[in-house]
């Protein structure tokens, strides 16, 4: 997610009303030990041309690093047991933050493009990386991750 998250309740509960209305996106809890810890999202999802764009946001810091684990359970719900049924999902990744680029590299995504000083942030302008994952390069690597499986609920 590019956006920085403000804890203003109100503010959260606004925003949560209106992506509660939202015909083209989706947002799921994502939990770990029966604890919300941050969320996942599907959003402008384009069901004629198969691709959406997808965020992720940690919120709780945990004993345990389980973040680099959860878009492996994402990528099998979308594309080996949803009905969705897309072709490519598409994201952006914030300069600095070279783990979630390692681990897109791994899940096999390739990078589009970069938006150069794209973010201002505590005065500093920061690139933004464009990154897309093909259903079929996902296929390829996902014997390696079959024993990530976890409930969404829609």
């Amino acid at each position: 997610m590019l956006t920085d998250v403000v804890y203003d309740l109100d503010r959260q509960y606004r925003w949560f009303d209106k992506i509660s209305q939202s015909q083209n996106d989706m947002y799921w809890v994502i939990e770990y030990s029966s604890k919300p810890i941050g969320i996942i999202s599907l959003t402008e999802i384009d069901c004629v041309n198969r691709h959406a764009s997808w965020g992720l946001y940690l919120g709780e810091k945990l004993e345990m690093p389980v973040g680099g684990l959860i878009p492996f359970y994402f990528y099998n719900y979308i594309f080996l047991v949803s009905d969705l049924g897309l072709h490519k999902l598409h994201g952006k990744v914030v300069q600095g933050n070279n783990s979630i680029l390692k681990n897109h590299k791994i899940c096999g995504y390739r990078e589009v493009g970069v938006y150069r000083e794209h973010l201002l942030r505590n005065g500093e302008y920061l690139d933004v990386y464009i990154v897309e994952l093909f259903r079929e390069k996902w296929l390829e690597r996902s014997h390696k991750y079959s024993k990530y499986v976890a409930e969404f609920e829609r």
